[in-house]
C-alpha cells in the first residue's frame, strides 16, 4: 500500500516543473566558482570563516543587515566548506528552491497549471535571480523568503486556517531577520489583510506581533549599524530616480544588459500582459495578479515614503524581495485563458529568450564580470623577481581587500609604515565602454582608476613590463637593489585614506 502511494505521489508531480527545476539548477551551478568574490562577498568570507568573535566583530562592525544571515554562513562554511563554490552555493540553493514557490504560489491563487509552469519558467531564467544565486550575499535568500510570504498569504486567503496565519507570520519574521528591507513587504501584507478583513483583524495583528518581536531583538543591531552613517550614505551618492531606473531595467531584463536599450523588449511584454489582463482576463485572474502586482507596488510604495524620515533603502538588489512576486503577476496577465491563442505564450517565450541572451551575453563578456582578483593575484606571484614585493592599489584601492583571499604570504601595510622592496607593481584598472550596473558588483561598477608611481618614487623605478589582464593592467617597476620607501609616498594624499599596499614575501 504504501508503495502503491509513493507511485501515486510521483505521478502527481508535475513533469514540467521537474524540468524547469533541473534549468534552474544548471543555470545557477554552472560555473558558480568561476568568478572571484567581490568586495561584499569578501566580507561574507571573513564573517563565516573567523570564529564566533570574529562574527560578532562584523556583524556589529562592518555589516548592515540583520546578524541572521551570516549565522547561517558561519554554520554552512563549517558544513560545507568556505571555497568560493562553497559560500555561493547557499544562495544558488536558495534560488533553486525560488523556482516551486512561485509555482505553488500561483496554484494557491487559483489559476491553472500552466500559468504556474510559466511563472515557475521565468523564475527559473530571469537573470537576476540567477545572478544573486551566485553570490555569497544574502539577496537570493530574501527572494526566496518574499516569494515564500506570497504564498503563505494566498493559503490564508483561501484557507484562512489557523495554521495558515501562524505559517505566514513565520515566513514573514524571517524575511525580516534576513534583511531590514522585508519590513516594508510585510507592512505591505498586513495592510492587504487588515483591508481584506481575512482572517479578523485581530489575528492579523497577532500575528504581526512575530515580525514585532524580531523588530525588537534586531534593534540592537540595527540602531548600531545604522549609526555608522557609511554603511548606507554611499547609496545616496546615486540619485533616487538612477537607483529606481536601475532597479527597473533589472527586473525586466536582468543587472546586464547586453545594449542600453534591451529592456524595452520586456517592457512591451509587460505592457501586452496588462493589455490582456485588462480585456481579455476574468474576475479571478485580475484579483489574482492585481494582488501579486499590488503588493509588489505597496512595497516599493513604502519604501519610497521612508525617504521623507529620512531612511533610504531604495536599492535594486534589496528590491528583489518583490521581484517574484511581479514574476507572478505577469505570468497570470499572459496566461488568462481567454487571450487569443498564442499571444500570450509568445510573451512568455519572449521574456525567456530575453533573458536567457542576458545570462550568455554577461557570462561571454570579460567587461560584465565580477573583477577578476585571482588572475591578478597570479600575475603578482608569477612576475617575482626575488625578495619582497609591493602590489599598489592607489585608487578606491579597499575594494581590492578580496585579493588577500587569493595572495599567498600577503599582508596590508599601514600608511605611517616604511618598507624595504625590490619589485613594486602598481595595479591600474582598464576602462570599458560597456553599459555597466553600479550596484551588482561588476567589475566596471568597481573601477578605480588606478595611476603608476608618484613623484616621490618615480626616478628610483624603472618599468620593467605592463601586464594586461583584460580588466586590469599591472605597470610592474624593478628597483635598483633594495629600496626603503614610505608607504604614504606610493600614494597621492588625497588617496591614501582609500588605498591599499599590500607587501608579499618570496
Amino acid at each position: 500500500m504504501g508503495a502503491r502511494s509513493r507511485r501515486r505521489g510521483l505521478r502527481c508531480v508535475d513533469r514540467w516543473l521537474l524540468a524547469v527545476v533541473a534549468l534552474g539548477v544548471v543555470l545557477r551551478f554552472w560555473g558558480i566558482g568561476a568568478q572571484s568574490l567581490w568586495y561584499d562577498e569578501w566580507l561574507t568570507s571573513r564573517a563565516a570563516s573567523g570564529d564566533l568573535d570574529d562574527l560578532r566583530g562584523y556583524v556589529t562592525g562592518q555589516a548592515g543587515i540583520p546578524p541572521t544571515y551570516f549565522a547561517v554562513m558561519w554554520v554552512w562554511a563549517r558544513v560545507v566548506g568556505d571555497g568560493d563554490a562553497a559560500l555561493r552555493s547557499f544562495s544558488a540553493l536558495a534560488g533553486v528552491a525560488t523556482i516551486p514557490v512561485a509555482y505553488a504560489t500561483v496554484r494557491e491563487l487559483g489559476r491553472r497549471r500552466a500559468v504556474a509552469r510559466a511563472a515557475a519558467l521565468l523564475v527559473a531564467v530571469h537573470p537576476a535571480l540567477v545572478w544573486y544565486s551566485q553570490e555569497a550575499r544574502p539577496y537570493s535568500l530574501l527572494c526566496l523568503l518574499g516569494a515564500l510570504s506570497l504564498w503563505a498569504l494566498a493559503r490564508l486567503w483561501t484557507r484562512r486556517g489557523r495554521g495558515d496565519l501562524v505559517v505566514w507570520a513565520v515566513v514573514c519574521a524571517l524575511a525580516i531577520a534576513v534583511h531590514y528591507f522585508a519590513v516594508f513587504l510585510v507592512a505591505a501584507e498586513v495592510l492587504a489583510v487588515l483591508v481584506a478583513r481575512r482572517p479578523a483583524r485581530r489575528d492579523v495583528l497577532s500575528a504581526g506581533a512575530a515580525a514585532g518581536v524580531v523588530l525588537v531583538l534586531l534593534s540592537p543591531f540595527a540602531i548600531r549599524q545604522f549609526s555608522r552613517r557609511g554603511n548606507h550614505d554611499w547609496m545616496t551618492d546615486y540619485g533616487l530616480r538612477d537607483r529606481l531606473s536601475n532597479a527597473g531595467h533589472g527586473a525586466l531584463a536582468g543587472p546586464t544588459l547586453p545594449t542600453e536599450r534591451w529592456w524595452l523588449i520586456a517592457a512591451a511584454v509587460v505592457a501586452l500582459a496588462v493589455v490582456l489582463l485588462a480585456v481579455r482576463g476574468d474576475r479571478g485572474e485580475r484579483r489574482a495578479a492585481g494582488a501579486a502586482a499590488g503588493l509588489g507596488i505597496g512595497t516599493v510604495a513604502l519604501a519610497l515614503a521612508a525617504n521623507l524620515v529620512r531612511v533610504d533603502m531604495v536599492l535594486g538588489r534589496y528590491l528583489i524581495v518583490t521581484l517574484v512576486l511581479f514574476i507572478v503577476a505577469v505570468a497570470i496577465a499572459l496566461g488568462t485563458a481567454r487571450a487569443p491563442r498564442g499571444v500570450g505564450w509568445g510573451g512568455v517565450a519572449v521574456l525567456c529568450g530575453v533573458s536567457l541572451v542576458s545570462i550568455v551575453v554577461s557570462a561571454r563578456d570579460p567587461d560584465l564580470q565580477r573583477a577578476d582578483w585571482q588572475a591578478v593575484a597570479e600575475a603578482h606571484q608569477a612576475g617575482a623577481s626575488g625578495g619582497d614585493r609591493l602590489l599598489v592599489m592607489n585608487f578606491h584601492g579597499y575594494l581590492g581587500r578580496p585579493l588577500q583571499r587569493y595572495l599567498e604570504g600577503e599582508r596590508v601595510v599601514p600608511s605611517d609604515e616604511t618598507v624595504t622592496v625590490e619589485q613594486i607593481d602598481f595595479l591600474v584598472s582598464n576602462p570599458s565602454d560597456r553599459p555597466c550596473d553600479s550596484f551588482i558588483g561588476l567589475e566596471c561598477a568597481l573601477i578605480f582608476l588606478g595611476f603608476g608611481p608618484t613623484e616621490a618614487v618615480a626616478p628610483d623605478l624603472g618599468l620593467r613590463e605592463r601586464i594586461d589582464l583584460g580588466q586590469f593592467t599591472i605597470e610592474r617597476y624593478d628597483t635598483d637593489g633594495p629600496l626603503t620607501v614610505p608607504v604614504e609616498d606610493l600614494v597621492p594624499p588625497n588617496d591614501l585614506p582609500y588605498s591599499m599596499v599590500l607587501l608579499t614575501s618570496s
